[in-house]
């Protein structure tokens, strides 16, 4: 194959070129899928016009002619099929020119090589598909396109089960074929938290994880628009760099995975403005806490004071938020962290503890905010809750056990939440709304704020998606309790007459 480069990337020049990879990144990003430097999972992440979707088709196209025949076998995938088409052009461009004699198959969208290797397009959009189109398969090359439009890490980790090969070496080709999973992504989608703790979090450009034996595991893989002499210096000039929106300029100029999604619900109101450093909740303010259930599923608790108007001091400056403010003080999410890392040891996943379990919890956290930021307020109030803990309280003439019974016997209890129709809507306004006031610090309408130790919500609050149903709404999605909780809270209506219940131990 005298006439692909990519297919032999560390060897030195071929006459008649029709495709090499560009110097750094792209070329890193073939050279780790050889045999000698394999390493199973690679995302190549940065700006927009990098050389990702050519180097995607290419890490497939190097190991074609390798001799494993009909055991490389691969496929590229992306959410919805409309959104390979640029993809399969390309391929439709290159592949031709560099095998000859492979072969298009319009109906299964897929490429067979005259060697018998086979590339396939195909997409998935939820993990539910996967049982049904893709298990029981076996592929030695799978390739994520955008991989941070999947909002959770599920038909990652579902499409990872099918990378294996029964191939059995042979002394024309005594290796195994070189297994891998290869991504490409801009930091920008529903998914980009989970894309960023896998891949880029707490490690430097390159930084390869490694298995207990040895191998290596996982890498990311930055690129510029700015490393592609090909790219049209007016899409830079007249396109990118015009772009009015700042966030999106960051992430898809310069790759940053630091701007927030300003598509996203909250992201055009999010501010630095939010965060406070702790104070001690002055006596005249407001305390109650409101509650998201969930066994399986995190649960999560919240502790919210209101403002009152009165001044209070935050480290070296006076700070008086308008009358009916709200300060997220705490919170307890009911999710395994690793002590190790101190990151959420699989998305989405609760604690299995028992209600009881949940409510003794809970009472400990709340002592531990009474001993410090809520010294002055021995007594919280009860708040709203998922109306769910409440299912049950009517049978048996009310005697039945119900979680919030159980919750409530162990100092913990809450009301009801308004969870009427509309009432989504509702509590994404409210937040939209004090988001906003907080951002532009309006004195005229109530704001909103979080201690450091909100840290769920704080995390992902800013990539929450709009529901596509229902666009003044939040779209339901893995790891959304601690919002569930804060949606309760914002629409609750508190009694004129206010109840206190407190747990002093």
């Amino acid at each position: 194959m005298t006439t692909f480069q990519a297919i032999h990337p560390l060897a030195g020049a071929v006459q008649n070129i029709i495709w090499k990879p560009l110097p750094g990144s792209q070329s890193m990003f073939l050279v780790l899928g050889q045999p000698q430097y394999l390493t199973r999972e690679v995302l190549f992440h940065g700006s927009r016009g990098n050389g990702k979707s050519d180097a995607l088709i290419m890490a497939f196209l190097q190991h074609v002619g390798k001799g494993w025949g009909a055991y490389w076998r691969g496929i590229i995938l992306r959410k919805e099929f409309k959104h390979l088409a640029d993809l399969v052009k390309t391929a439709g461009m290159l592949i031709p020119r560099i095998f000859p004699g492979a072969v298009w198959n319009e109906t299964k969208h897929s490429w067979t090589f005259p060697t018998g290797e086979v590339l396939i397009f195909n997409h998935i959009k939820h993990v539910r598909e996967y049982d049904g189109k893709f298990h029981g398969h076996q592929y030695a090359f799978i390739g994520f396109d955008e991989l941070a439009t999947w909002s959770t890490i599920e038909v990652y980790e579902a499409m990872m089960s099918t990378l294996r090969t029964a191939y059995q070496p042979t002394p024309a080709q005594p290796l195994p074929p070189p297994l891998q999973v290869r991504s490409t992504t801009n930091p920008w989608g529903a998914g980009r938290t989970w894309v960023y703790e896998r891949f880029i979090e707490g490690r430097k450009p390159g930084e390869i994880t490694y298995n207990a034996d040895g191998t290596r595991q996982r890498t990311a893989l930055f690129g510029t628009i700015f490393q592609n002499h090909y790219i049209d210096d007016g899409y830079i000039r007249n396109y990118l760099a015009q772009l009015t929106d700042p966030a999106k300029r960051a992430a898809w100029l310069e790759g940053d995975w630091e701007a927030v999604d300003t598509g996203a619900m909250f992201g055009p109101v999010w501010s630095k403005n939010l965060l406070l450093d702790p104070f001690q909740i002055p006596a005249a303010w407001k305390v109650d806490r409101c509650f998201d259930f969930g066994q399986s599923t995190p649960f999560c608790c919240l502790w919210v004071a209101e403002a009152n108007g009165e001044t209070v001091r935050v480290g070296n400056r006076e700070f008086c938020p308008p009358k009916g403010s709200l300060v997220v003080v705490g919170e307890d999410y009911g999710t395994e962290i690793d002590p190790k890392t101190n990151k959420q040891v699989r998305p989405d996943a609760g604690l299995f503890l028992s209600v009881k379990q949940i409510g003794a919890r809970l009472k400990q956290r709340e002592k531990k905010l009474q001993e410090t930021i809520l010294v002055n307020h021995p007594r919280v109030t009860a708040g709203p809750a998922d109306n769910q803990i409440f299912n049950g309280s009517k049978v048996d003439q009310g005697n039945a056990p119900t979680v919030a019974k159980e919750l409530k016997s162990e100092g913990m209890d809450f009301t009801n939440s308004d969870k009427s129709p509309g009432s989504r809507v509702t509590s994404a306004q409210l937040m939209f709304g004090r988001l906003q006031a907080t951002k532009i610090q309006d004195p005229s309408n109530p704001h909103i704020y979080f201690f450091p130790g909100a840290k769920f919500l704080i995390k992902t609050l800013p990539f929450l998606q709009r529901d596509d149903d229902q666009l003044d709404a939040v779209a339901k999605g893995p790891d959304d309790h601690a919002w569930d909780a804060l949606a309760y809270r914002l629409t609750w209506k508190r009694p004129q007459a206010t109840v206190s219940h407190g747990i002093m131990g």
